[in-house]
């Protein structure tokens, strides 16, 4: 079975719209699959680290992340 992984839409993603310019997902994701390094900034996101669980796009009120199979 092929791992599924998160993906971001950065054309989606606006930190500017993140209460205080801090993403959510990124805080909530135990795997630090999105890094933010300072507020308002896009977060990046490592596939590497990534399992599929899906708790960060439940996180983003943008539905900026999607999980693909």
């Amino acid at each position: 079975m092929p791992k599924r992984m998160v993906v971001l839409n950065y054309h989606q993603c606006d930190p500017q719209s993140c209460e205080n310019g801090v993403c959510r997902a990124a805080l909530i994701c135990k795997r630090k699959v999105l890094r933010q390094d300072q507020p308002y900034e896009l977060p990046e996101l490592n596939s590497e680290l990534c399992l599929g669980c899906a708790v960060c796009t439940t996180a983003c009120s943008l539905n900026a992340l999607q999980v693909l199979p």
